[in-house]
């Protein structure tokens, strides 16, 4: 049994990973913040940001992610956890704190601190507390990576809460086009930036803290305790001799290969060599565009036939809960079965929800509901599904880089999903928009079929 005193240091490991993310879920508040981010623009800075564009402050941060993920991983392995999730956290906050001058100036100015700023500190901040909490419960590592980016489903509910009550208590509608013009309501967006930034830079020193890694030494103390674990490997390296059976350690880091075992600990630079790190890359890019559009754009849609702007912002808000709790499901299926068929069934799902959307502006209220919070449960998944697959085919030593070379196809998604949008919307409509998302969700349903048993 592990010792009493280091499973203490394991959920408080786990408790400050999950405050870490809930700051860093701000990112799935950002379509209720948009509506009155870019009212205030569009009245008082500049006519011609709207809608379509200001979504390019959402696809920026993606952007970023991709773009520094594995810079968080590589830092971790130089200063540690604590330092590196520090920095990250930091970032993040002062990029939502500087907002508050920067929306007085321009899109542009915008883009780096709400956008640029937040996807690097994100970045940096994502995957430590994921790596530390496996470590600590080597025996359970979806059940673990669920607990703790459950947190970053959640966060949105603080966040979409707060400044939906800061910033229009009164709950007044925005006008026909979409806007908010009420100079109450526009007063007070500059300074929520502030009252954000602080609140979560408070709860990100006290998740540093208390994220640590466990001793070298725990191993000798959880023997007892990790049967689990020695089943995974063993069905990995049988998978692994049953698809490669010619290929040596030596040259599995130098060829594309179907699977890889957990105990091969690969670097990134090997990483990219396996044919199975593409598959899972391609399916977290389709599955990142319907992720990001919804994210985005669903209080948007909802506008368009509901005229209630707190009935959506708490619609948006306990959207997160289903965000939170789909995580902790869809890790406990992968344990009990594997990521292929928990990944099928989440990308199955979510292409018939995305298909079916735009029939709810004839459900009413009800039905943008259900479809809404069953978006948010269901593709939940990829965010702990991923992560654990990484870990699983490609060992735990360089996990945090490895995982990060995934956030690499949000450079790509992050700006199809801007560019898209402002020409479908324009062309076709939500339906439209709707309608290819699904589609793109169908092709993950194929790759899944591409991925070994094993993992």
């Amino acid at each position: 049994m592990m010792c009493p005193a280091w499973r203490v240091g394991g959920v408080c490991a786990i408790v400050g990973g999950i405050l870490i993310h809930l700051t860093l879920g701000n990112l799935y508040s950002f379509g209720n913040m948009m509506t009155y981010m870019v009212s205030y623009m569009h009245q008082r800075v500049d006519p011609t940001i709207t809608y379509a564009n200001i979504l390019w402050v959402n696809s920026i941060t993606t952007m970023s992610q991709g773009f520094f993920m594995v810079l968080g991983g590589l830092l971790e392995k130089q200063a540690g956890p604590q330092l590196t999730c520090l920095l990250g956290c930091s970032i993040l906050s002062s990029g939502i704190i500087l907002t508050r001058y920067t929306v007085d100036v321009s899109l542009f100015a915008v883009l780096l601190t709400y956008g640029l700023l937040s996807g690097l500190g994100i970045s940096l901040a994502y995957t430590t507390p994921l790596s530390c909490g496996m470590q600590w419960f080597p025996g359970h590592k979806g059940l673990v990576n669920g607990l703790i980016v459950a947190g970053f489903g959640l966060g949105a509910l603080g966040s979409t809460t707060l400044q939906t009550m800061y910033l229009n208590p009164e709950n007044k509608p925005p006008q026909s086009d979409g806007y908010f013009v009420e100079a109450s309501i526009l007063n007070r967006v500059p300074s929520v930036f502030v009252l954000l930034g602080v609140i979560f830079l408070v709860m990100q020193v006290v998740g540093c803290f208390l994220l640590k890694k466990p001793p070298q030494n725990m191993v000798h103390c959880q023997q007892e305790s990790e049967g689990l674990l020695a089943e995974e490997v063993t069905s990995d390296e049988q998978e692994l001799h049953i698809n490669t059976p010619n290929i040596t350690p030596s040259s599995s880091t130098t060829s594309f290969t179907t699977t890889t075992s957990p105990c091969s600990n690969l670097k990134p630079r090997e990483v990219i060599k396996h044919r199975i790190f593409w598959m899972l890359w391609l399916i977290y890019f389709f599955n990142t565009i319907a992720i990001g559009y919804i994210n985005a754009m669903g209080k948007s849609f909802g506008q368009t036939f509901i005229k209630d702007d707190h009935f959506l912002a708490v619609m948006v808000s306990m959207a997160a809960v289903f965000n939170a709790g789909g995580r902790v499901v869809w890790g406990r299926l992968m344990d009990i079965t594997s990521f292929r068929v928990a990944m099928r069934m989440v990308t199955s799902i979510l292409t018939f929800l995305f298909a079916t959307m735009p029939l709810t502006v004839y459900l009413g209220k009800g039905g943008f509901t259900i479809w809404l919070w069953a978006i948010f449960f269901t593709f939940s998944g990829t965010f702990v599904l991923m992560p654990t697959a990484v870990e699983k085919a490609f060992g735990a030593d360089h996990y945090s880089a490895n995982y990060g070379l995934l956030f690499t196809s949000q450079t790509v998604s992050g700006p199809l999903i801007a560019l898209g949008n402002q020409l479908l919307l324009t062309a076709f409509g939500f339906t439209g928009c709707f309608e290819v998302v699904a589609v793109i969700i169908f092709l993950s349903i194929c790759m899944t079929f591409l991925i070994p048993e094993g993992i």
